[in-house]
C-alpha cells in the first residue's frame, strides 16, 4: 500500500511585482531578466506576514481538497529557508494556526530541495504506520532578504518618487539574485493508499537522495550565524552579510547534472525507463536549469514544465505550486508517472518517483 496525494492546496499573496517594477529601482531590464531567468512576475506579502501565515493558508486548502479537517491529521513536515525568525521553525506556528493539535510537526532546512526531502520523510512516516495522515507544506516569504530598504514602497506602487542613488546601487549591486524570488506556499496532503497489484502500483513507487557537503558554499548567507560573535551585529549588516550568495555558473552546472541523473537512479530503482514518464516535476530555480535538465533527458517543455514565469522562484514551495497548477488543468490523470526532482542549497538533492492512482 503505497503512500498517495489525496489534496494538494497554494497559497500566493496579493502584491504583484513585475520586471518592469524592478527597473524602477535598479539597473536592469525585463529583457535582461526574463532572458536569464525565465520570470515575468513575481508576488510578495504584506510587511508584517510571516511564513507561516502563508504556509497555514495553503494547509487549510489542501485539507479542503483532500476534504479533510485538521483533527484527522497525524503529523506534519514543514519546509522553508524562511522561518518567521531565526528560533524557532514555523511547523509549531503553522499547527497552532490550522488547529492541528493531534499531530506531531517538523522543521526541515534543505532549502530548495526541502520539499522533496519533506515528501520522502512523510512517505517514511505512512509505510512505518508511524502515521495515517500526513500535511507537507513547503512555504516562503523571501521580502525580508530583498535589500531594497525604502524602495519597498517604489517597487508596490505606492509612492511614485525616484529612488535616491544609494537605493539605485544597493538594489543594483544584489540584481543578480533579487530579481529571481517571489514569496508563496503549496501543501499536499499524504494518506496510504489502495493495494495494487505490483506492475501497476500507484501512489510513491520509490525515491533516491544526496546531500554533498563539500558544495554547501555554493548558495548560502554568510552573516547572521553561530561562526559569528556577535551572533549579530552592525558590522554583518553593513557588509550585506545577512543577503544570500551564490555562485551562479557552479550551481548551473550542479543542477543540470544532479537533477536529471536523480531522475535517471529513480526511475532505474523501481525497473523502469525515462520513456516512461509523463512528467518531471523540477525545482523552478531558472528557466535556463529547466531547459538544461530538459536537454539531458532529452525531453521538450511538455514533460518538465515551468511556472517560473508567474511566481519567480519560491524555494520550497515550488513543486507543490507547480504539482497544484497542473492537477487542476488535467495534466496529471490516472496513471500519470511523475519524477519531483530538486537541488537545493547543503548541497541537497535527488528525486521522488510518483504515479497518480
Amino acid at each position: 500500500m503505497n503512500t498517495s496525494i489525496v489534496g494538494t492546496g497554494v497559497a500566493v499573496p496579493p502584491n504583484v511585482v513585475t520586471n518592469q517594477d524592478l527597473v524602477k529601482i535598479m539597473d536592469t531590464t525585463d529583457e535582461w531578466i526574463r532572458s536569464r531567468t525565465g520570470v515575468r512576475s513575481r508576488r510578495f506579502v504584506d510587511a508584517g506576514t510571516g511564513t507561516s501565515e502563508l504556509a497555514a493558508e495553503a494547509a487549510l486548502a489542501a485539507l479542503a481538497d483532500a476534504k479533510l479537517d485538521a483533527l484527522s491529521v497525524d503529523a506534519v513536515v514543514c519546509a522553508t529557508m524562511t522561518p518567521d525568525r531565526q528560533t524557532p521553525g514555523i511547523a509549531g506556528a503553522l499547527a497552532h494556526l490550522v488547529g492541528l493539535s493531534n499531530a506531531v510537526v517538523f522543521d526541515v532546512r534543505q532549502q530548495c530541495a526541502g520539499f522533496l526531502f519533506a515528501l520522502d520523510i512523510a512517505d517514511m512516516l505512512i509505510a512505518t504506520e508511524r502515521a495515517a495522515t500526513v500535511l507537507v507544506v513547503g512555504a516562503e516569504v523571501h521580502a525580508g532578504y530583498l535589500p531594497w530598504g525604502d524602495a519597498w514602497e517604489i517597487v508596490l506602487g505606492q509612492s511614485t518618487r525616484e529612488p535616491s542613488a544609494e537605493e539605485r546601487a544597493v538594489a543594483t549591486r544584489y540584481r543578480a539574485w533579487s530579481v529571481l524570488f517571489g514569496d508563496g506556499a503549496g501543501a499536499m496532503v499524504l494518506q496510504r493508499g489502495a493495494v495494487h497489484d505490483t506492475a501497476a502500483s500507484s501512489g510513491i513507487l520509490g525515491s533516491v537522495l544526496h546531500t554533498d557537503g563539500a558544495h554547501a558554499n555554493l548558495i548560502e548567507v554568510p552573516g547572521l550565524g553561530s561562526l559569528q560573535r556577535p551572533y549579530a551585529d552592525a558590522a554583518q549588516i553593513s557588509a550585506g552579510l545577512q543577503h544570500p550568495t551564490m555562485n551562479g555558473s557552479a550551481l548551473y552546472r550542479m543542477a543540470v547534472e544532479c537533477m536529471p541523473e536523480a531522475v535517471r537512479q529513480v526511475v532505474a530503482k523501481v525497473g523502469l525507463g525515462l520513456a516512461d514518464l509523463d512528467l518531471v516535476v523540477a525545482h523552478q530555480a531558472n528557466d535556463r536549469i529547466l531547459e538544461g535538465v530538459r536537454k539531458r533527458l532529452d525531453v521538450d517543455d511538455a514533460i518538465v514544465p515551468s511556472n517560473i514565469g508567474n511566481w519567480g522562484n519560491t524555494t520550497a514551495a515550488t513543486l507543490p505550486i507547480l504539482y497544484h497548477e497542473l492537477c487542476q488543468t488535467g495534466r496529471v490523470e490516472a496513471g500519470s508517472l511523475v519524477a519531483f526532482t530538486c537541488f537545493g542549497a547543503g548541497a541537497h538533492w535527488g528525486a521522488l518517483l510518483y504515479r497518480e492512482p
